[in-house]
């Protein structure tokens, strides 16, 4: 079992976008004998994404731009690195984002938007996933 851990001061944007968005943007939830099926999620969510590092965005709709107002299909997002994987700032992220998460890129949507702006309300400085074998678990502050 391995942890992503992300500071609670970064992921506070993301998660309130994610809650004060008008809606969720769709994103594969589940794969059926006939491919996959896209649909909303019942809560407001964040995205697990690893591709250029291993960050939390939000899924909210519209998109939160980085800089000003999105152009175009393709632009920069905000978003929230888990430690060791901001490929900006961390010499080693390639080899440290594969040996938590493996080797292929993915985005997983979870519905802890809620979740995760209550940790962080309630003082929380990192907010921790536990990935094991195929899931992923937000780990409960006390």
């Amino acid at each position: 079992m391995t942890r992503l851990i992300f500071k609670a001061a970064d992921l506070l944007r993301v998660v309130d976008h994610s809650l004060a968005a008008p809606k969720q943007a769709e994103r594969l939830i589940n794969y059926t004998d006939e491919g996959p099926v896209s649909a909303p999620p019942e809560a407001p969510a964040v995205l697990l994404v690893h591709d250029d590092g291993v960050y939390l965005m939000s899924n909210g709709h519209p998109a939160d731009a980085l800089e000003g107002k999105p152009k175009g299909k393709f632009f920069k997002r905000y978003v929230a690195y888990a430690q060791g994987c901001d490929p900006r700032s961390d010499k080693g992220w390639y080899d440290t984002a594969r040996a938590l998460v493996g080797g292929d890129d993915f985005g997983e949507c979870l519905p802890w938007a809620a979740e995760i702006k209550a940790q962080i309300a309630a003082g929380a400085q990192e907010i921790i996933i536990e990935v094991s074998g195929d899931s992923l678990a937000l780990v409960e502050r006390s």
